[in-house]
C-alpha cells in the first residue's frame, strides 16, 4: 500500500493548515488521521465540522464515546478504537464499559447498552430494520433528536474509520497504550483475507 503523507501545519495546504492549527489547540497535538485527511481541504473541513456538530449534540461525553467506540469496533478500525479508548480513559470513563465496547460485549449500563446496540445496528444494516433497537433506545430515555445525533456520530466516525483503514494510518504515540486488533482479524491476515 502507498504510504499517505501525514501533514502538519507546515506541509498542509494553507486552508488545511489553519484547520490543523485549530485541532492542535483543542487536542494538544494533531492526530495522524487529521494529518492524512488534511491533503484535501474540503475533506478536512467536513471532518472538522462533523466532529464539531457531534460534540455540540445533546449526548453526554460518555455517550459520544460509546457511539464512537461502537462505530469503530464495528468498522474494525484499530486506529480509531485506540484513539477513542484513550479519550474515554482521559474522561475517567468506567474501565468495564470501555472493555465491553472494545470486545463487543453487552455494556454494564442498560441505557448505554441500548445506545451501543442502536449504533451497531445502524452500521450492520445500513439503517434498515433497526426498529427494535430504536424502540429500545427510546425506552432507555433517548429522544428522536438524539437518535439523529447518533447518526451524526456514526457518520463522522465512519469517515475516520474509512480513511484509517484504507490508508493504514499509523496509531499515534499518544494512543499506542490502547492498541486494539479486531477479533478474528489476526487469523484473516495470516490467511491473506483481510
Amino acid at each position: 500500500m502507498r504510504t499517505m503523507t501525514i501533514h502538519d501545519t507546515r506541509t498542509a495546504p494553507p486552508e488545511s493548515a489553519t484547520l490543523l492549527a485549530g485541532v492542535a489547540s483543542q487536542v494538544g497535538f494533531i492526530p495522524n488521521v487529521f494529518g492524512v485527511i488534511a491533503a484535501s481541504t474540503p475533506a478536512l473541513a467536513a471532518f472538522v465540522d462533523l466532529n464539531g456538530h457531534f460534540g455540540a449534540s445533546s449526548l453526554t461525553a460518555t455517550e459520544r464515546e460509546v457511539v464512537q467506540l461502537a462505530t469503530s469496533t464495528e468498522n474494525r478500525c484499530s486506529y480509531c478504537v485506540a484513539g477513542h479508548t484513550t479519550f474515554a480513559r482521559n474522561q475517567q470513563m468506567d474501565e468495564e464499559l470501555i472493555r465491553a465496547l472494545r470486545s463487543d460485549d453487552p455494556l454494564p449500563d442498560d441505557r448505554l447498552d441500548a445506545l451501543a446496540r442502536f449504533t451497531r445496528a445502524l452500521i450492520q444494516r445500513n439503517g434498515h430494520g433497526c426498529e427494535s433497537e430504536l424502540e429500545d433506545l427510546s425506552a432507555a430515555g433517548y429522544t428522536e433528536g438524539q437518535a439523529l445525533e447518533v447518526i451524526v456520530g456514526v457518520c463522522v466516525k465512519t469517515m475516520s474509520n474509512l480513511a484509517s483503514n484504507a490508508f493504514a494510518i499509523p496509531v499515534d504515540d499518544a494512543f499506542c497504550d490502547c492498541a486494539w486488533t479486531p477479533s478474528g482479524m489476526i487469523e484473516e491476515v495470516k490467511a491473506g483475507v483481510a
